[in-house]
């Protein structure tokens, strides 16, 4: 059993990789065989179809979101700097994979209504961070706070792809963690 995980985890780790880091939803099974240092037949055998391990890198990454809403969730500090980690913490997650915006935009816009994933981030998103926005903010509406929540997270998705999708952010260097930092503080003082 144990070297069957140790393959199915080379596959997935190797696909993480190629879609997260190298921006690459373009692959063939056969390519991410070879790179995973695995036969063919092992990626169709736990996986059945690129679509499939697909579905697997983007769990990887709600996994990890979720992991970002557990640290806030256990950081002892007030609603402002909770959602400035939040920020800071999605920002450099994405970053550093960059791919996955890519997946789940092309997933939402080819497979509307199918994305999980996705819908189970969104309402992570609202179960973890919009209490912190109204708490901060004094807003006691759902549509007020869900509208300022909206662009707080537009806010923090929207300089990656600038800066992967177009090479620039607005003269602000998004490789900088001073930079994304004093743009977070910003964006945060701008909505909420």
């Amino acid at each position: 059993m144990e070297g069957r995980m140790d393959t199915q985890d080379k596959i997935i780790a190797t696909a993480i990789d190629m879609v997260g880091r190298q921006i690459n939803l373009d692959f063939t099974v056969r390519e991410i065989a070879e790179k995973a240092n695995v036969n063919l037949a092992s990626v169709n055998y736990y996986f059945r179809s690129k679509y499939n391990l697909l579905n697997e890198v983007e769990k990887h990454f709600v996994l990890e979101s979720h992991r970002i809403y557990e640290e806030v969730a256990r950081l002892n500090a007030g609603p402002r700097e909770k959602i400035k980690f939040w920020a800071m913490k999605t920002m450099e997650h994405i970053m550093e994979y960059p791919g996955i915006i890519y997946l789940i935009v092309t997933k939402l816009l080819h497979h509307k209504g199918k994305n999980v994933g996705i819908v189970g981030l969104i309402d992570t998103l609202e179960h973890s961070i919009m209490p912190l926005v109204k708490e901060l903010t004094g807003v006691a509406d759902d549509f007020t706070a869900s509208v300022k929540l909206m662009q707080l997270f537009s806010g923090v998705v929207a300089p990656v792809l600038f800066y992967y999708g177009a090479g620039r952010t607005f003269n602000i260097d998004m490789r900088s963690s001073k930079d994304r930092e004093a743009y977070v503080e910003s964006l945060i003082e701008s909505i909420l």
